[in-house]
């Protein structure tokens, strides 16, 4: 039998070799340095982007605590361009854009926000708003109509202060437009308009009882400071940024009316005034970090509440100093009007 010929020719072809040449090259190749490189940093890519989401996923929520706590405390400037008619409606009117505006009002924030979770800007607002009620209602007995406080004053000190559970956006809204329609009336001429130099004593001895309540309070949680543990418990520093909310309040409030009193030329009453407006300034400025109410013999850590009980007790006594000095005046003025009344009497019954 014969075969076929192709199978004659595959029976003696060459056995192909076990190792081809190009295949044992490959046994010797290395990968390139540079995609080495390439793979490691993407490794190492991912590996910091998963560990940076989830630093951020532990750390955003406090983060945007530390963020939202904003005390605003800087000056008030009043525009050139606006007329106002009672310097003090007009800084009540300017603190209440800038909370409402700025941060927001963190007492009224739902348990989830960060703002929540505050403890030093929810006392500088109720503070604020305890401050600005008192000073609109002093203006508003200062400023009478048909023998009772203006209407428009009355409800705005009411709307200023906090009620527990309602919202205060409303509130403070309500309560400037009611201020904006006082002072639109005053500068027509249409209410009462009180005078700087008349709002000046009163609004002093209402600054001096702030100052003296404030230092009971600070002095209460000096006293009841634990030894150790945190540098300041949320009573302290509750009790720290509402004396400095009340702090601010006076010295934005005095220091327009001084700005506006133009009758005042006594000497003594100038530098008075001076020194009430910086001692104001010095307790409305403190703004530490942490608030610290540590032991009197630290080292490191200052006691802020006791700082800022003495710059208040300066701001008191400087208050009532001033009061003293423009109070005799009004005083002398009657008793020399009673004095020439009587000689005039006298006069009439010596005639014949």
């Amino acid at each position: 039998m014969k075969l076929p010929r192709a199978y004659e020719e595959r029976e003696h072809a060459p056995a192909p070799a076990d190792d081809p040449t190009h295949f044992i090259s490959l046994d010797y190749a290395e990968p390139s340095p540079i995609m080495i490189g390439f793979q490691k940093g993407w490794r190492t890519v991912k590996r910091t982007l998963k560990i940076g989401l989830v630093a951020a996923a532990v750390g955003a929520y406090p983060a945007a605590v530390v963020l939202s706590s904003y005390v605003d405390d800087k000056p008030i400037g009043i525009p050139a361009e606006q007329s106002w008619a009672v310097p003090g409606i007009a800084v009540a009117i300017h603190k209440i854009a800038r909370e409402l505006e700025g941060a927001g009002w963190a007492a009224n924030r739902p348990t989830w926000h960060p703002q929540a979770r505050l403890t030093a800007l929810p006392a500088w607002q109720s503070g604020t708003a305890d401050a600005l009620s008192q000073h609109v209602q002093l203006i508003s007995e200062l400023a009478p109509y048909e023998g009772a406080p203006d209407s428009d004053l009355a409800a705005a000190s009411r709307l200023l202060s906090e009620v527990p559970g309602e919202p205060m956006r409303p509130r403070l809204t309500a309560a400037a437009e009611a201020l904006n329609r006082f002072d639109t009336r005053a500068s027509r001429g249409l209410a009462m308009r009180p005078m700087p130099e008349e709002i000046m004593t009163r609004e002093l001895a209402l600054f001096a009882g702030w100052a003296s309540e404030d230092r009971a309070a600070l002095s209460d949680r000096i006293n009841a400071r634990q030894e150790g543990g945190w540098p300041a418990s949320k009573e302290d520093i509750a009790a720290f940024y509402r004396a400095k909310a009340h702090a601010h309040v006076a010295h934005e409030m005095f220091a327009a009316n001084v700005d506006k009193a133009f009758t005042l030329s006594d000497t003594a009453v100038l530098v008075a005034a001076d020194r009430v407006e910086a001692a104001w300034e010095r307790a409305a400025e403190m703004k530490p970090i942490f608030v610290s109410n540590q032991s009197d013999s630290a080292v490191l850590t200052p006691n802020h509440l006791a700082s800022m009980a003495y710059f208040l007790l300066e701001a008191e006594e400087a208050s009532r100093h001033l009061i003293k000095l423009m109070e005799p005046a009004a005083e002398d003025e009657v008793i020399e009007e009673t004095s020439v009344a009587q000689t005039d009497a006298d006069a009439e019954i010596a005639l014949p």
